[in-house]
């Protein structure tokens, strides 16, 4: 192939480029495109823009990129193989701070394919300062039993540097990862602390994978391999598991060894159906590390062959982190989960809040199965505002609303406080099976008119009196707290709600509390009681405390108004306002316009078009007024 090269002089920040062609027998396969950096004092970037087999395969393979370097793949074709970085090939220094980063990704209309056969698509070793994106990354296949001939991941990222080395700067987004036999994407490390910094992988799909779908992970229980870790907007599903492994498998998203790590906006479904093992799989969850939050997901329909099969876990050495505005359903295993071991494997610090969990703990067969399940050494741990749904399951009504118990070691200091425990079919509304020190208090049990049963060290009580009085729940202070009441939901049970993918975000309407529930307004003092910071939103983003005091269960009723964060005017052919807000999940607000500030808004203003539907998320709405002078903008609660 003829070396490429770039002939007279290039301004800074101009760019000049070329096509490489090869033999005759060779079609042109990669275009150069080359920018100097003399203002920065960096060498010179490049852009490679590869076209065909043969630049892929060949020539990428004796490139040595530097910082800023792209290497471009055109959209609506696919190249077969493993485009392998180096350690020399890093848009960080050797201190892992980052330079300029290596960007790899498609040009031209649609993604390219890196179709990777029994092996991994991009491979990165002890290197770092990449970003991925816009790519489909197909491996050789997993059946659905399990079976396949890839031994690899999608993507890997690997660093086993001496001395803690963390490389910084990693970035996967826009990308499509399946049929590999490892997991979609791995990214960790495996020398004492040795691994990344900064890492975000946001709007990637991982499906049809054997082991998991998206993972990190750290040397020999580290908890601080990986720092300031996010994965947002990603969808994990179909990683069946591997019938064969001692470990667990079939996870749908996993945080290992890190410290600083953000799960949000994410889907985890139907993975895990093949694991046997009795520690099984997961949709979304986090081990061996701290710090931890994991908020406004949807888990369900996870399986397992074996153990777990659940939503969410904090398990084995997480500490002060945070679980909360997440949707579990139909799930085999628990939808919530905390778990420890004996010794340093323990659970400790953690706060698990204003989630929603309906119909878990589908297969009886699961050990932890329930709606909320506390497991052994957990210690100081947070249990409120909370809703649980459980109808009974096929065959038993055994499987609980929630479940504290110790197999190998006592849980210890648990609050449950200010959570709602419906159950129907005349399945268990609590299980405890502990000598720790677990309070509940505050929580609202109904049974839905079937058979009122709570479990506790073995005997069974048919009332909430009856336990208070037997075993002191639900006392605080000589007081008695606590109900046993209909909560009202805006739905009655039994209509059905459950979303898939995408989520009908509407239908979560039906937890929110009528006007007339009994529960508004009668949930515990949190702070004053046990110290605890209700946090700033409920499960449906509306703000907390809205009342004189905190709901029960995860809906707080909402009296306020809805919160406008901004607004801005665009001038032009057609001037508009933009309005941005705090959306809540599943609620469309009026919109009110007027000229000026005279009169009553609902009464006199200009009525608009409303809002759309909410997803909890900042939203934005945008209004093109009859004239460009000064509009005023009220957003109400229909």
């Amino acid at each position: 192939m003829d070396t490429p090269h770039i002939s007279g002089p290039v301004p800074a920040g101009r760019s000049r480029s070329l096509r490489l062609r090869g033999t005759s027998a060779q079609r042109p396969s990669v275009m150069i495109a080359m920018t100097l950096a003399a203002t920065t004092g960096l060498a010179p970037a490049t852009d490679y823009f590869v076209t065909t087999q043969y630049g892929f395969e060949t020539w990428l393979d004796s490139l040595n990129l530097e910082p800023g370097d792209r290497i471009l793949l055109r959209g609506g074709t696919t190249f077969t193989g493993t485009l392998n970085l180096e350690w020399w090939d890093s848009g960080d220094d050797a201190a892992g701070n980052l330079v300029a980063p290596i960007v790899i990704s498609s040009y031209g209309p649609g993604r390219a394919t890196i179709a990777a056969g029994d092996g991994p698509a991009i491979s990165a070793k002890n290197n770092g300062g990449i970003e991925i994106s816009n790519l489909n990354l197909v491996g050789s296949g997993v059946a659905p039993d399990g079976t396949t001939t890839n031994t690899a991941s999608g993507i890997s990222f690997y660093n086993d540097s001496p001395g803690d080395l963390k490389f910084g700067h990693i970035r996967i987004s826009d990308v499509e990862v399946s049929g590999f036999g490892e997991r979609g994407i791995a990214i960790g490390g495996y020398n004492g602390h040795a691994g990344y910094d900064d890492v975000e992988i946001s709007g990637v799909v991982a499906h049809d994978n054997l082991q998991d779908g998206i993972e990190t992970y750290g040397a020999n229980g580290s908890n601080h391999a990986l720092t300031n870790v996010r994965i947002r907007h990603c969808v994990a599903y179909h990683q069946y598991g591997d019938p064969d492994s001692n470990t667990n498998s079939g996870n749908g998203i996993v945080l290992g060894g890190v410290t600083g790590g953000l799960i949000e906006h994410c889907v985890a479904y139907e993975n895990g159906a093949n694991c046997e093992t009795s520690n099984g799989p997961v949709g979304i969850w986090t081990y061996d590390s701290s710090s931890i939050v994991i908020q406004c997901n949807e888990s369900h329909h996870n399986l397992t062959a074996g153990g777990d099969g659940g939503g969410f876990d904090f398990d084995l050495k997480v500490s002060d982190s945070v679980m909360q505005y997440n949707y579990s359903h139909d799930n085999a295993g628990a939808g919530l989960l905390i778990y420890g071991t004996s010794g340093q494997n323990g659970n400790d610090r953690n706060i698990v809040r204003y989630n929603i969990s309906e119909d878990d703990g589908r297969d009886p067969g699961s050990p932890a199965a329930s709606g909320i399940n506390v497991s052994n050494n957990v210690d100081d741990l947070a249990i409120y505002g909370n809703t649980v749904i459980m109808s009974a399951p096929p065959g038993s009504t055994s499987i609980p609303a929630i479940k504290v118990v110790a197999t190998a070691s006592q849980p210890d200091d648990i609050i449950v406080a200010n959570n709602i425990f419906v159950t129907s079919g005349g399945t268990r509304l609590v299980n405890v099976d502990s000598n720790g020190d677990v309070t509940f208090a505050g929580n609202n049990y109904w049974s839905s008119g079937d058979n009122f049963v709570i479990r506790d060290d073995g005997s069974n009580f048919g009332s909430l009196s009856s336990w208070r009085n037997s075993k002191g729940q639900e006392r605080l202070n000589n007081q008695s707290t606590g109900f046993s009441v209909d909560p009202l939901f805006q739905v009655p049970q039994g209509v059905t709600v459950k979303s898939l993918v995408p989520s009908p975000l509407a239908g979560l309407k039906a937890f929110k509390l009528q006007a007339g529930s009994p529960l508004i307004n009668h949930g515990l003092d949190l702070k004053a009681k046990f110290n605890l910071d209700p946090g700033p939103r409920d499960f449906f983003a509306a703000p907390i405390v809205q009342g004189s005091a905190l709901e029960i269960g995860a809906h707080e009723f909402a009296s306020t108004a809805p919160v406008i964060l901004g607004c801005a005017y665009h001038a032009g052919a057609s001037p508009s306002f933009t309005i941005r807000y705090q959306s809540e999940i599943g609620e469309s607000f009026g919109v009110r316009r007027s000229p000026g500030l005279a009169g009553e808004p609902a009464l006199d203003w200009t009525a608009l078009s409303p809002t759309e539907s909410g997803n909890g998320e900042v939203m934005e709405y945008v209004d093109t007024p009859p004239s460009a002078d000064a509009h005023f903008y009220v957003l109400k609660r229909e």
